[in-house]
């Protein structure tokens, strides 16, 4: 680990993954720099009152090749620094950024310290690349504390082109504009402009216990990916997914439904889910649509799910009613069913 700063004020540890926002060009396309390389690029902190700590996967790489074993070691460092740092900052590709601050936010309950996820769209040796701002940005944000002492944002947020959203609720949304991301069911947790604006009705509402409470924070390193998903589309031919929802280890599967959780009227689809739900699976309903949420009780469509045994997703985006999922197979919980339909996080409204 590389030290720097010149004051204790705020104790940041800082975790590189990799990703746009420290990546070169190459002959086979843009890879990720080494955390030397990256550090020497980021700009200078100055009289900033910080101790910034420097950490870096053992390979940095482009989000996409990032798994689950790579969020344990993304929360293992957060756990093992939970008592010696004020505050953390990741700096991640955007592609499943929003994958990896939800799965993060049910490993790590309670911290009550900000973690911060951001990244950019554009490297930091680009001309106008959007990384600087961002890192910025996010460096303020953990660094801010209230009248009392204790931190403005105790939540695994993520930081992208002025705003700052919860970790579990955002999804990014385009791939080449920098409003990459956006968070269609919950509202912002501060936006950035000459200022930093902290929205304080939003901030901690939703995750059960104290938001605020530091030094009692449970760490839940086991995920469990027995896990498929089902996007339905018209003239699905059930009997393709047959097979796979007959693998005895898969656990759950998430039903990405139209509307408000619709399905069609297809006898074999509905055998299919009736096979897996009655042999121990848990059949999760979500829906297709960017907003809104899941209701099972509108049409008789989704009645049919609902019929089957369906757990509604309610308002959860897709990333982070799959990481809530392999959360509760990892532990191991005795009461999926009770457990899914309530807030670990902050992740769904009630």
């Amino acid at each position: 680990m590389a030290n720097q700063g010149n004051s204790r004020t705020t104790r940041i540890l800082m975790i590189y993954t990799g990703g746009t926002i420290g990546m070169k060009e190459s002959s086979a396309g843009m890879v990720p720099v080494s955390l030397d390389d990256l550090w020497e690029q980021l700009p200078d902190i100055g009289a900033l009152p910080l101790e910034l700590t420097l950490v870096s996967l053992e390979r940095p790489m482009d989000s996409s090749d990032l798994r689950p074993e790579h969020w344990v070691q993304i929360g293992e460092l957060i756990h093992r620094h939970s008592e010696d740092m004020d505050a953390f900052l990741v700096l991640h590709g955007t592609d499943t950024m929003a994958y990896s601050a939800a799965a993060l936010s049910f490993m790590l309950q309670q911290l009550g310290k900000p973690v911060i996820f951001t990244g950019s769209q554009l490297p930091l040796g680009h001309p106008r690349s959007d990384a600087a701002s961002h890192w910025m940005s996010a460096l303020e944000v953990a660094m801010a504390t209230r009248l009392d002492g204790l931190p403005r944002v105790p939540e695994i947020s993520l930081y992208f082109n002025h705003v700052l959203y919860r970790g579990n609720r955002v999804r990014k949304l385009h791939a080449m504009g920098f409003d990459a991301f956006d968070s269609p069911n919950y509202p912002f947790l501060a936006r950035a402009g000459t200022c930093i604006e902290y929205a304080e009705e939003a901030i901690g509402q939703g995750v059960p216990g104290n938001p605020f409470q530091q030094g009692n924070h449970n760490w839940f390193p086991a995920l469990d990916n027995g896990i498929i998903s089902l996007k339905l589309f018209p003239g699905l031919r059930p009997e393709l997914w047959e097979r796979a929802m007959n693998n005895p280890t898969v656990k759950a599967v998430l039903v990405e439904a139209y509307g408000a959780g619709n399905i069609p009227a297809d006898e074999a689809l509905i055998n299919v889910f009736k096979a897996f739900v009655q042999r121990g699976g848990h059949l999760i309903a979500l829906s297709q649509c960017v907003g809104g949420q899941v209701d099972l009780t509108r049409y008789q469509s989704g009645r049919r799910l609902l019929d089957l045994g369906a757990i509604s997703g309610m308002d959860m985006t897709y990333e982070a009613a799959l990481t809530k999922t392999m959360h509760l197979l990892g532990i191991g919980s005795s009461s999926f069913r009770e457990a899914f339909a309530h807030s670990i996080a902050g992740e769904m409204g009630s």
